[in-house]
């Protein structure tokens, strides 16, 4: 799949491809053009997250476009659920304190277009942000799920046991960028 969106990524354009290689389609290109004053063309791919333009994949009903995303592909994972939330408030200005990872998300993601020399090496660098959040997510969701059996470990074992836990729900194509 081809997809194409705004130049100078900022939160959901870099989320968004992130959660389309990790859970849509994991040889998906992405294509970024100036905007206003590009003229989409159906061979630059799928547009998303274009303001106010009648496009599938853009802000919708007090969504995000990664939240629209989650949608239209039906992804149940709850980890992306809560990863929702958190982007949806860092991409939402009145928002932003839905979440209290939002802020610090937007501050990091922000950086991106500033510290690489174009988008496609951003999106490159924010996959491993997005692919840390998760981890996280998950393991949060781990200490919750094992909480009475971890009371009983040292700390080395610990972290022995979640570290073993965090990989064994990674998504392949998460697990799959941590052996290159």
């Amino acid at each position: 799949m081809k997809w194409v969106t705004r130049a100078h990524v900022h939160v959901d354009r870099v989320a968004c491809p992130w959660l389309i290689c990790r859970f849509i389609d994991p040889k998906a290109e992405f294509k970024f053009v100036i905007w206003p004053g590009y003229t989409i063309d159906a061979k630059d791919g799928i547009p998303f997250d274009f303001p106010d333009m009648d496009i599938p994949f853009t802000h919708q009903e007090n969504k995000c476009t990664f939240e629209v995303l989650l949608d239209n592909y039906e992804l149940q994972d709850p980890v992306l659920k809560d990863l929702a939330l958190i982007i949806h408030g860092a991409d939402v200005v009145r928002d932003i304190d839905k979440s209290p990872e939002s802020r610090g998300t937007e501050l990091i993601l922000s950086g991106l277009a500033y510290i690489n020399d174009d988008d496609q090496q951003a999106i490159a660098s924010g996959f491993r942000i997005f692919d840390s959040l998760y981890a996280g997510l998950l393991l949060r969701r781990l200490r919750q799920e094992f909480k009475e059996t971890l009371e009983q470990m040292s700390r080395e074992d610990t972290f022995q046991f979640l570290f073993t836990k965090v990989r064994e729900r990674l998504p392949d194509t998460i697990q799959g960028e941590l052996r290159t």
